[in-house]
């Protein structure tokens, strides 16, 4: 049977509490995977995903052979604000990993999440595109396994990433096998990445022998079959000048080198302060659609040929 409970709560000063909520599914024994979404306020896409999963692991849950653990909303006060920060501290959660038990209570939640997912065999963090940005699904991860699994999660590429200076401190770098989902437009909904990803887990259950083949509402041949990449495969590009980015270029297409694919311009004449060409040829995986630029920000990445 489903069990929901609350792994956490803090009373907050003006009344009431927060809540963190883990909702168990299927038989307590390996494999164990668990799904957590709304780390961040600003990643609606993650928590739709995780609710829907809620709703199919329920008419799913008696043919279930394992464990999965679903965290539909680790941030709930920045979510219900759609904003990054953990309000009235004005700290990123996603910076206070792993959390510290006596810490102020944003660094608590971090502490006891953790806690609770000792044991996952497989952890997925659920997250939409980043701000300003629309992105193609994909898949990061650390490890060889969790890149194998990846694979079959209906995303459009792979992406092993290099943890930078920041990762230790960040959810995912906590378990070597986390998988983070990404894709759509930076705090908004996409109906159809919604239903990919979702669909990419379910995937994922199958390849585990949690859930079996036969009970997955689509068809196997439906699935995306990603390309691998490393950080060598992909090209930032940014901006020399700030002012209003005009992209010319779309979400998955081809390009060519030497390509333009934007203007920055005076927001007040117009005028054009800088053409942006595609140093390199590849397809466009992510594009900037928040149009204000600063000197340096990026604008693209290039998955290249």
């Amino acid at each position: 049977m489903s069990e929901s409970k609350s792994i956490f709560s803090i009373e907050l000063p003006t009344g009431g509490e927060v809540q963190l909520t883990r909702h168990r599914f299927g038989l307590k024994r390996a494999p164990r995977v668990s799904i957590v979404a709304g780390i961040r306020g600003d990643a609606p896409e993650g928590m739709r995903i995780a609710f829907s999963m809620l709703q199919r692991l329920v008419e799913l849950e008696d043919v279930l052979q394992g464990q999965v653990d679903i965290y539909p909303c680790v941030n709930p006060l920045a979510a219900e604000q759609g904003e990054r920060l953990w309000p009235f501290f004005g700290v990123d959660l996603n910076r206070l990993f792993p959390g510290r038990e006596n810490g102020h209570p944003p660094e608590r939640v971090a502490h006891a999440l953790i806690e609770d997912l000792q044991g996952s065999d497989y952890v997925f963090e659920l997250r939409g595109a980043r701000p300003s940005f629309q992105e193609s699904t994909q898949a990061l991860v650390r490890s060889d396994d969790a890149a194998e699994l990846a694979l079959h999660a209906n995303v459009r590429l792979v992406w092993k990433r290099t943890p930078g200076p920041a990762a230790p401190k960040t959810f995912a770098y906590q378990f070597p096998n986390t998988i983070v989902l990404e894709g759509g437009v930076g705090n908004q909904l996409t109906s159809t990445v919604g239903k990919e990803l979702s669909d990419g887990i379910l995937n994922v259950l199958a390849q585990l022998n949690i859930l079996p083949e036969e009970k997955l509402p689509f068809s196997w041949a439906s699935m995306e079959r990603p390309v691998l990449v490393s950080d060598e495969d992909v090209f930032r590009i940014r901006v020399g000048r700030s002012g209003f980015f005009l992209p010319e270029a779309s979400l998955g297409q081809e390009v060519e080198k030497g390509e333009r694919i934007g203007r920055v311009i005076a927001p007040d004449s117009g005028a054009v302060r800088e053409e942006i060409f595609s140093p390199v040829s590849g397809v466009i995986m992510a594009m900037r659609v928040q149009p204000v630029v600063s000197l340096g920000i990026m604008v693209a990445r290039i998955l290249l040929n």
